[in-house]
């Protein structure tokens, strides 16, 4: 299963979003629910580099890809002005809309692919 991690701070913006695991829908390559997680970590990462102006390897780290044992960290540094700030939590959140989608429509009372959990921050 894959387990994303939405880091929140006192003010509930999202600080980051961690994720681990392998979803087990399909066989690694041919699984579209950890292809769309993925997609949707990766697009954040880059929005926040495009849009907000963000150094990748200050928001975006991905450690075992290709693996089971995948682990992706997407942090919102605590720099920038508070237009930049304000995008950078459409960004984040909007991954967080789009992983939270994808649980509802896979999951189900058998098979839990991908689940979401918020205010928590992990070791990654």
């Amino acid at each position: 299963m894959i387990t994303v991690i939405v880091d929140r701070d006192k003010d509930r913006l999202i600080r980051g979003i961690y994720m681990s695991g392998h979803s087990g829908y399909d066989e690694p390559g041919r699984d579209i629910i950890c292809a769309g997680a993925s997609t949707l970590c990766l697009t954040a990462a880059n929005a926040l580099e495009d849009i907000c102006g963000y150094s990748t390897d200050d928001v975006f780290r991905c450690v075992g890809e290709g693996t089971e044992d995948l682990n992706v960290r997407i942090l919102v540094p605590e720099t920038g002005t508070a237009e930049t700030k304000d995008r950078a939590q459409v960004i984040m959140r909007t991954c967080e809309l789009g992983l939270m989608s994808i649980a509802r429509d896979y999951n189900d009372k058998d098979n839990r692919y991908i689940e979401i959990i918020k205010s928590k921050t992990p070791e990654v």
